[in-house]
């Protein structure tokens, strides 16, 4: 079996975008700080599953702590700008 090959995204360089600030607060996607934690916990949580059942317990255990963390981020209190 094959791998697919993979994607290469061309993302722009944080000081070549216009706007920084406004994407700073919704995202690239438009998606708000709290959508994009609430994605990464939820995606980290999928990837951590597939690697622990490959017996990539490190790596497990990596996308676990960035799980934890995305969940840290959406308990904390919103900052006002």
């Amino acid at each position: 079996m094959s791998k697919s090959p993979r994607q290469i995204h061309d993302f722009p360089a944080s000081n070549d975008r216009k706007g920084a600030s406004e994407e700073r607060s919704t995202g690239q996607a438009g998606m708000t700080a709290a959508e994009t934690a609430r994605y990464i916990s939820e995606f980290s949580a999928e990837l951590s599953y597939l690697a622990r059942e490959a017996g990539l317990d490190l790596l497990a255990y990596l996308l676990d702590m960035a799980r934890l963390e995305a969940i840290r981020t959406l308990q904390e209190p919103e900052e006002e700008a």
